[in-house]
């Protein structure tokens, strides 16, 4: 007879693997994430093992002409989550990622809303994904152009004396080993959330396309860590059901 899961002595951390034939417990997790934009975003939730190693699920809108909106992407996330509902397959948490940019601030602002009603994690950033690199760096608390990160990532990481071969090291969107690359520099991704938290909670109103410099990634990546404690205990409630 298979033993009875211990659910009050369920660690809190996910992790992606099979049910093991040992005294640990695993649980299996999927996750949604639905990127606007270009790779920046996908390539970095990839390199999460939670997402590599799981039924879960990195979406990328990808658009020829450009022309997608904030709404539209919480949207496709919408569709994707009932999708899953419908046959059976509910992800265990849904998300949206997308930035500020030149976007509406209506759009923008509406998009949190419309996700936050819909029960759809949003990890917004304003200006633009790249904050959350930034805070693995700096305690960022004053506004900045999105078009600054290139020059800032650039600078920090050349600072910890990284290099990528015999090249001096150079931000690129869309590096595939961005997530390495800051663990390379010994950044602590627990720092960078407890700076980008400690800033967002400056903020106490809904006018979020005002929040500069503002990122919500943190909370995303604090679950994919396994150190949710909210999703913890929904995964927890959950197993108690069956």
């Amino acid at each position: 007879m298979a033993k009875k899961l211990n659910i009050a002595s369920l660690k809190p951390k996910i992790i992606m693997e099979p049910v093991a034939n040992d005294d640990k417990r695993y649980v299996r997790c999927r996750i949604l994430i639905v990127c606007e934009g270009e790779k920046t975003e996908p390539n970095y939730f990839r390199s999460f093992s939670m997402m590599a190693n799981s039924s879960g699920l990195v979406y990328e809108i990808n658009t020829t002409g450009g022309g997608i909106n904030t709404i539209q992407v919480v949207d496709k996330a919408i569709q994707l989550k009932a999708q899953a509902n419908k046959v059976g397959n509910p992800y265990d948490s849904v998300w949206v990622v997308f930035d500020r940019d030149d976007f509406k601030p209506t759009d923008f602002d509406n998009a949190i809303k419309k996700a936050t009603k819909n029960r759809i994690g949003c990890a917004w950033s304003n200006e633009a994904f790249e904050l959350w690199y930034v805070y693995h760096f700096d305690d960022r608390s004053t506004p900045m152009n999105r078009n600054d990160y290139k020059d800032i990532i650039t600078k920090r990481v050349r600072y910890t004396g990284y290099r990528k071969g015999n090249k001096e090291y150079t931000y690129l969107k869309n590096d595939i080993n961005m997530r390495a690359i800051l663990s390379a520099c010994h950044c602590d991704e627990h720092v960078a959330i407890k700076r980008a938290e400690r800033q967002s909670k400056i903020f106490n109103n809904q006018k979020f396309h005002d929040h500069n410099p503002c990122t919500m990634v943190y909370k995303l990546v604090r679950l994919l860590i396994g150190e949710d404690k909210d999703f913890i205990k929904q995964i927890k409630s959950e197993l108690e059901k069956k």
